[in-house]
């Protein structure tokens, strides 16, 4: 029977040992690497959430505006608001909320608006960071991310006589008379609120 020396034997287990450190650390960094990930993930949800937000603000602002056309009848104004929407000032507030309810915050001039088609581009940063891990400096490192959402016009103006107002929409005809009882105005009728590429 063959008798390993004691140096071998010994040299084995330091060459063990050092080996299961290093799995160690690759284990704890590649968690590092995953915790930054579900980080970056969830502040990019944020700010979709928040430019989305501002976008529908903008949208909605503009209910009372083309609720008094419809009365009105002013097809020329109609048409107007159906391609230009005016500036909504508490769509950055919207965002924000948005944002925060997400777990970031709209960073400092990072709530713009957009044009062609009109809509807002967010930049948030998380409030959480990746946290302690074996990669030094993990625990001071928040996430970005951006998003932009536009309100695009899913219907255009036809000729029509009042009080009923016609309109052609993505899905057919609709036929509007704001003079009805019980109407409501639904802007989702009119506008479309997307993620923009």
């Amino acid at each position: 029977m063959r008798r390993t020396p004691r140096g071998e034997a010994g040299q084995t287990f330091g060459i063990y040992i050092v080996a299961m450190a290093a799995l160690f650390f690759l284990a704890f960094a590649y968690f590092a690497v995953g915790q930054a990930a579900v980080i970056r993930n969830r502040t990019q949800t944020a700010a979709d959430a928040a430019a989305l937000a501002a976008a529908r603000e903008l949208r909605d602002g503009a209910h009372d505006a083309f609720l008094a056309d419809l009365l009105s009848g002013d097809t020329a104004a109609l048409g107007q608001l159906l391609t230009n929407l005016p500036l909504e000032e508490n769509a950055c507030a919207a965002a924000q909320e948005y944002a925060g309810d997400n777990g970031a915050d709209v960073t400092p001039g990072g709530c713009t608006p957009v044009n062609d088609p009109p809509g807002f581009h967010v930049e948030v940063r998380s409030r959480g960071t990746v946290g302690p891990s074996v990669v030094k400096g993990t625990e001071n490192i928040h996430a970005s991310a951006h998003a932009t959402a536009v309100v695009v016009p899913r219907c255009t103006l036809a000729p029509a006589i009042k009080p009923v107002v016609d309109f052609t929409c993505d899905n057919g005809p609709l036929e509007i008379d704001p003079t009805q009882t019980g109407f409501v105005l639904d802007l989702s009728d009119f506008f479309t609120v997307h993620l923009s590429d």
